[in-house]
C-alpha cells in the first residue's frame, strides 16, 4: 500500500503542478521551481536519501501549496524513522484533503502511527520521570554530604580552638615564666627559668601554628568545591612566630 502511495503521490504531484487549470497555477517561474524541487525531491526519495528529499518537497509545497507534497513529506519521515514528524505530516494533510485514495492511505497511517507515537511518547515521559527521580535523590544526597560536611566542620574547628587555647595558655605561662627569668635570684634559677620559658614558648607557637591550621580545615570543609578544585594547607613554625598559608588549585 504505501509503495503504491507513493508511486501515486508522485504522479499526481508532477501533474499537479504542470497540468493546474490556468486560473489556478501559481506564477510561471514559481511553477518551474517547484517542479524542478519535486523532480529533485523524488530522485533522492529513490535513493533512499530522505532528509534531502524533504527538503526539496518543502521548497516545492512553498512555492506551490500542493497538498500532495505533505503527504511526501510524512513518507520522508516515516522512512527516515521518525514516526511522530510523519504522523503530525500525516493529519496536517487530512486536513486539506479529506476524500481520495491518498488520503485512504493517509488515514491508514495515521491509525497505524498512533499507537507507535503514543508509546514514544510515553516511554519518554517515563524516562523523564526517571531522571527527574535521580536527580531528586542526587540533590537529597548532597544535601545529606553538606550536611555531615557541615558537622564535621563545626567538630574541626571545635577542635582547633581548643588546641590554640592550649597555645595560649602556654602563651601566658611563658610570660610568667619570663618574668622569673628576669628577677631570677640566682643563676641557677635563671636557667631554670629559661629552659621552662623556652619550652612554654615553643609549645604555644607550635599549639597556635596547629590550633590555625585546624580550623582552617575546619572552615574549609564547609567550601563547596568545584570539580578538580583543591585546597593547599601549609603552616611553619619560624624563630619568634608561626605561618600559615592558605591556597586554591585547580
Amino acid at each position: 500500500m504505501i509503495a503504491r502511495a507513493v508511486a501515486f503521490a508522485v504522479f499526481v504531484t508532477f501533474v499537479t503542478l504542470w497540468a493546474r487549470p490556468a486560473g489556478a497555477q501559481p506564477d510561471p517561474a514559481n511553477r518551474e521551481k517547484a517542479a524542478a524541487h519535486f523532480r529533485q525531491g523524488q530522485a533522492f526519495f529513490q535513493a533512499k536519501d530522505y532528509d534531502r528529499a524533504l527538503a526539496e518537497y518543502q521548497a516545492a509545497f512553498d512555492l506551490s501549496a500542493e497538498p500532495l507534497l505533505i503527504f511526501n513529506i510524512a513518507l520522508c519521515h516515516e522512512r527516515a524513522n521518525r514516526p511522530e514528524q510523519a504522523l503530525e505530516a500525516f493529519r496536517r494533510y487530512l486536513e486539506k484533503v479529506s476524500t481520495g485514495s491518498v488520503a485512504d492511505e493517509a488515514r491508514e497511517d495515521v491509525a497505524r502511527l498512533v499507537p507507535i507515537v503514543d508509546k514514544i511518547v510515553a516511554d519518554r515521559k517515563a524516562e523523564e520521570a526517571r531522571r527527574h527521580d535521580e536527580v531528586g535523590r542526587r540533590d537529597a544526597a548532597q544535601a545529606r554530604a553538606v550536611a555531615r560536611a557541615n558537622h564535621v566542620r563545626l567538630y574541626v574547628v571545635a577542635a582547633g580552638a581548643v588546641v590554640a587555647a592550649v597555645g595560649a595558655t602556654s602563651h601566658v605561662l611563658a610570660w610568667r615564666t619570663r618574668d622569673r627569668m628576669v628577677n631570677a635570684p640566682d643563676p641557677d634559677s635563671y636557667f631554670a627559668a629559661r629552659d621552662t620559658f623556652k619550652l612554654e614558648r615553643g609549645v604555644a607557637i607550635g599549639a597556635y601554628a596547629a590550633g590555625a591550621v585546624t580550623i582552617a580545615t575546619g572552615l574549609i570543609l564547609g567550601r563547596v568545591l568545584r570539580p578538580r578544585e583543591g585546597v593547599e594547607v601549609s603552616a611553619a613554625i619560624m624563630p619568634g612566630g608561626a605561618a600559615l598559608t592558605l591556597g586554591w588549585a585547580r
